[in-house]
């Protein structure tokens, strides 16, 4: 399975020790089903009433932690853990893990 690393401004203390970096993997479809929709995309419009991309709306924080902490590799690491770290690494964990929602983990030196 591959997987990305996310490094934090500080360290994280677990249940398990300290950690400065968390290796997110892919969600299952489970996650869905167990947890709702992290986030939702909102169509956008252009000045001339256009389609131009879309929002993210991430409107169920407690959703998206859960699918954090199936994401994240390693144990010890629950959502009381994960409420510690601060709003800035948690608006860029946010960030890659939801391209990682999106897209998956992009092999870094793909065949």
């Amino acid at each position: 399975m591959t997987t990305e690393t996310f490094t934090l401004t500080r360290p994280l203390k677990t249940h398990n020790g300290e950690v400065l970096t968390l290796t997110l993997q892919e969600p299952t479809a489970g996650a869905f089903i167990d947890y709702g929709e992290p986030f939702t995309l909102k169509p956008r419009k252009g000045e001339d009433g256009e389609p131009e991309g879309v929002t993210f709306v991430y409107d169920n924080n407690k959703a998206f932690m859960r699918f954090l902490v199936d994401m994240i590799a390693e144990k010890g690491i629950d959502d009381l853990v994960l409420k510690s770290i601060s709003a800035s690494d948690f608006q860029r964990l946010r960030g890659v893990a939801t391209n990682i929602i999106l897209l998956g983990v992009q092999d870094e030196r793909p065949t």
